[in-house]
């Protein structure tokens, strides 16, 4: 998916700081579910393109990338609800401490979702694919 930015900060030669604008939110078929609307987020400059705050640039984000995010947060943390509850059930025959152990394995399931993201962040990052309109200096 392809989504056209401002650079808000150049960070280093391989990560700037961007926003998207309001009218980019209304045609991103993302845009009920995004959590970048008015906020910076980083991209990756793996081209090493000569950016400056205020240009337009378009990132790709790669759909691959994007499903395996979303499987990590999402159903990872939900997986490890079951073999929470029926281990903690098994081990004390209880099903509220299976309830409990279960809802331990959702905790679990996100603060590793938490730590590989964190970990593998730049992995993660949309890439910047081209300028799409320069800044006037004059």
């Amino acid at each position: 998916m392809y989504e056209q930015v401002t650079i808000t900060k150049v960070i280093n030669k391989d990560t700037i700081q961007v926003s998207c604008s309001s009218s980019a939110c209304n045609g991103c078929k993302g845009e009920t579910f995004c959590n970048k609307k008015g906020k910076d987020f980083e991209a990756n400059n793996k081209q090493e393109l000569d950016l400056k705050p205020g240009m337009t640039v378009e990132l790709f984000l790669k759909p691959s990338r994007t499903i395996a995010g979303t499987m990590i947060t999402l159903i990872f943390p939900l997986a490890l609800f079951p073999v929470g509850y029926y281990l903690g059930s098994f081990l004390t025959h209880s099903e509220t401490m299976g309830l409990i152990a279960g809802l331990l394995g959702i905790g679990i399931g996100f603060l590793s979702a938490w730590a590989y993201f964190t970990a593998k962040k730049s992995k993660y990052l949309p890439q910047v694919d081209h300028i799409v309109d320069e800044i006037d200096e004059t």
